[in-house]
């Protein structure tokens, strides 16, 4: 049986429904909320707000991409989960490097070591403060997504150590490997990496794909067999959303729509309607796809976006694979 990890215990993945494949519930501290205070998310009321909004919606499964180091609330995440009704997917490992400051644990610790701890979220418990203090306190909650994240234009030498450690904590668990690409770049670079340390790009989904609205980028990341992420719907302060609209037209017409997942990321309590800001994390089900049922994309076309290929992105891989040396 296919199945996912959430906050609650495994699902089988054909339960997952409608799957916002990229967001964020509960962002508590690090060194981002101190740059950027409109990134805390602590209050849990409002996220089940949000989240009763999406699932009102039709909304069925939020992947929450929150990994160590910058606030992650494993017990926040269950709560949500319990009050609500809608899967939640937690996620392990750690964000782009500009996130941290350089006296963390991502610049220091070994790659065994960091496998070994990423490993221990996905079959043990989250581990409840990042580990960020000398006692280690899991929450019941299990890591069921594997986090990294590259800087803009640049894959430096420690994201490729925890690139590595990733690799190592997917081949010894099968929980699928999710990327931060800073404004859609590095996203085939991301792939190989990944690859040369024995990944299957199926096993891969590459977030905020659409920041780099190429369809020739697209066309061969989609190729490789990963998938590719869209999460700018409703941000026009970027481009119109006609220019998403017509990247997943093209991909269609490609026959590469299997690879695409649509979420969120609304990481700032500006965007969350609990807060009083927007587009909310309902936008893309109360506005999104009907825009794109108005442009012409079949119901088959909604439904494989919307919840079809999450259900496969999402699944553990079926029997782990070796992880390749350096």
């Amino acid at each position: 049986m296919a199945f996912a990890r959430t906050v609650l215990g495994d699902v089988e993945t054909s339960l997952l429904g409608i799957t916002n494949a990229h967001d964020h519930l509960a962002i508590t501290g690090g060194l981002v909320t101190m740059q950027h205070p409109d990134y805390r998310l602590d209050d849990t009321q409002r996220a089940i707000e949000e989240v009763l909004d999406f699932a009102d919606a039709g909304g069925r499964t939020i992947v929450e991409a929150t990994p160590c180091g910058l606030g992650r609330a494993p017990d926040a995440l269950v709560k949500v989960s319990q009050k609500t009704g809608v899967h939640v997917i937690g996620a392990t490992g750690v964000h782009r490097e500009s996130y941290y400051l350089d006296t963390h644990w991502r610049f220091h610790y070994q790659v065994e070591e960091m496998a070994a701890l990423w490993q221990a979220d996905i079959e043990e418990g989250m581990e409840l403060s990042g580990y960020e203090g000398p006692i280690v306190r899991r929450s019941t909650a299990r890591a069921g997504i594997i986090k990294i994240g590259t800087d803009y234009q640049n894959i430096a030498n420690p994201t490729k150590k925890a690139a590595e450690a990733a690799t190592l904590a997917h081949a010894r668990t099968g929980a699928p490997i999710l990327t931060h690409s800073e404004m859609g770049t590095m996203m085939l670079e991301q792939i190989e990496l990944l690859q040369s340390h024995g990944v299957q790009p199926q096993h891969v989904i590459i977030s905020h794909g659409d920041r780099n609205p190429d369809w020739f980028v697209h066309r061969d990341v989609a190729q490789t067999g990963a998938f590719i992420q869209y999460d700018c719907m409703g941000r026009v302060k970027y481009f119109p959303e006609s220019t998403i609209v017509e990247l997943i037209r093209k991909m269609f017409e490609l026959s590469l729509g299997g690879h695409i997942l649509l979420g969120g990321d609304n990481a700032r309590s500006s965007y969350w309607k609990s807060y009083g800001g927007g587009p909310g994390m309902a936008y893309f089900l109360r506005s999104f796809l009907p825009r794109l049922r108005r442009e012409g994309f079949s119901e088959g076309h909604i439904e494989q976006l919307s919840s079809r290929n999450a259900s496969v992105a999402f699944a553990f891989a079926a029997q782990p694979v070796q992880a390749r040396p350096r």
